[in-house]
């Protein structure tokens, strides 16, 4: 039996945008990710690559339009709670599983509001990778830069927002209520939750600093002594999930960029 498709990690996709699973703080433009058998936040790329030119700052946050208010598919409940639960541990919620309050629903809708997008254009990435040195002795550099079986990705937009609205409802798609005084009750004090409907069957829930839930990459690869950069299309093989890194752990071990240079940033 086929297993079923997770949408957790897909659902910004349409948008041209890829998940962050555990959104957090402190995933911005200009930083790698690499994929081998898992994909994972590696940190900024002038860790490794020192230029002579200056590294790009990002362009102010600009309201997100393509994705700010955008509703989500309706998603079943399942990988519904665990979008909701990675989105309030990112806000700070001290208990994030929610489950009993959505007892009664079979599906939830997800929106996002007051988004913004921070962006580095990909010509100033080109020009500050143009003339530098890579740090071949790091051996994520090896794994990641040199190696054959192994990509990394650049990042160059990000998403962030404060809060996520849930609507709720039954198997005939109908709007159920849910339990509010539970739900405040669990999430502890750092998170906010307010109906938005009379049913209580739509919450939004918000947080006080902005978070990274999605973002954009240029895959790029290492030509010689030259980098090329392409694009990337949005996909669910590229969602990651960071809290591992930030408690000081990786996904998995081993790292390498080889001989034939094949990377993606």
């Amino acid at each position: 039996m086929a297993k079923k498709k997770d949408p957790s990690i897909t659902f910004l996709n349409k948008f041209g945008y890829n998940v962050v699973k555990l959104p957090r703080v402190g995933i911005e433009p200009m930083d790698l990710i690499g994929k081998d058998d898992v994909t994972q936040w590696l940190g900024p790329i002038r860790s490794v690559w020192k230029s002579s030119v200056a590294e790009p700052a990002p362009l102010p946050p600009r309201a997100a339009v393509a994705v700010n208010g955008q509703k989500s598919d309706k998603l079943d409940l399942g990988f519904g709670m665990k979008i909701l639960a990675n989105a309030l541990a990112a806000f700070g919620a001290s208990v994030p599983s929610l489950d009993v309050a959505y007892h009664r629903a079979r599906s939830v809708e997800f929106s996002f509001s007051d988004v913004t997008s921070t962006v580095v254009p990909p010509l100033d990435a080109g020009n500050y990778l143009a003339v530098g040195a890579l740090n071949n002795a790091n051996p994520v550099v090896e794994h990641y830069f040199n190696g054959d079986e192994a990509e990394a990705y650049l990042i160059i937009d990000v998403l962030k927002s404060t809060s996520i609205t849930v609507t709720a409802t039954d198997e005939h798609g109908v709007e159920v209520g849910v339990d509010v005084p539970a739900i405040q009750g669990v999430v502890g004090v750092n998170v906010k939750v307010a109906p938005s409907s009379a049913s209580n069957s739509t919450i939004k829930y918000s947080g006080t600093t902005p978070v990274t839930f999605g973002f954009i990459v240029m895959g790029i690869q290492r030509d010689g002594d030259k980098w090329r950069l392409e694009g990337a299309q949005a996909s669910g093989d590229l969602a990651f999930g960071a809290s591992a890194m930030a408690a000081g752990k990786t996904e998995a071990a081993g790292i390498l960029l080889g001989s034939g240079c094949r990377i993606r940033i």
